[in-house]
């Protein structure tokens, strides 16, 4: 989990310490309807994963994304 929220961390540029599982969309500034593109391509080329079209509008928290990578 901590490589994931680094991971996030590097994309929103702030402090992993500001995040949590449970940061949710809007919440934080960075995080907006383009940056939602960009966590799930990016997630999806990371770690190897693919998130399907259809499940992207069922992401409203960081443990929702962390779901597709928790396995690996």
């Amino acid at each position: 989990m901590e490589k994931f929220m680094k991971f996030v961390a590097d994309l929103f540029e702030c402090d992993p310490s500001g995040l949590t599982l449970e940061t949710a969309y809007g919440e934080h500034e960075k995080w907006d309807s383009m940056m939602m593109l960009r966590l799930i391509m990016e997630t999806e080329e990371e770690y190897g994963v693919t998130i399907p079209i259809e499940e992207t509008g069922r992401i409203k928290r960081l443990a929702d994304l962390y779901e597709y990578v928790k396995v690996l």
